[in-house]
């Protein structure tokens, strides 16, 4: 449903969300500045549908879109998961590998952030700066929401000019 956003393609368009340069750069900085206080190997904002939209990291050897697509499916697995069990939803999920683990945690249900991070850096401070990341991403998403919708309902309002209102109301 996303289109993969860079900054070559800032305006790449999806059903009902643009990304445009300023949006994608504060994401950007958002995601590089968790990436360097976790010493993260690779941070991705993905869509639900499991679209990278923002990556911030080297990738070695770790295919992204790859890595998105299964995170979006595990996340939607676990929501499953969650109403088998009678809740309404696990928002966060960690996977703890020996060298390397993954956090994939939700964002207004249209978004994923995903952090690739050491298997030896705490999982309590993970948890956090993710957490802090998560609401700052959110607010940046909101804040953009709220102005595209401005713009919209702007454009929406009839601009005629005085010759057209004067031929519609009958004054030549």
């Amino acid at each position: 449903m996303f289109s993969t956003v860079s900054p070559s393609n800032p305006d790449a368009n999806s059903n009902n969300f643009n990304l445009h340069e300023t949006e994608f750069h504060r994401i950007q900085a958002i995601l590089v500045k968790m990436q360097n206080e976790l010493r993260a190997q690779l941070v991705l904002l993905i869509s639900r549908s499991g679209q990278p939209i923002v990556i911030s990291g080297p990738a070695d050897n770790i295919d992204c879109t790859a890595l998105a697509s299964l995170a979006a499916a595990n996340l939607a697995a676990t929501d499953g998961l969650a109403n088998i069990v009678g809740e309404r939803e696990f928002s966060v999920l960690v996977h703890q590998g020996s060298k390397r683990s993954i956090f994939i945690s939700d964002l207004l249900k249209r978004f994923s952030l995903v952090l690739v991070f050491d298997a030896t850096a705490s999982s309590g401070l993970v948890r956090y700066k993710c957490k802090r990341t998560t609401l700052l991403l959110e607010d940046v998403i909101r804040d953009f929401q709220r102005r595209i919708e401005k713009a919209e309902n702007v454009m929406s309002i009839p601009q005629f000019s005085d010759e057209e209102i004067e031929e519609l109301l009958g004054k030549h």
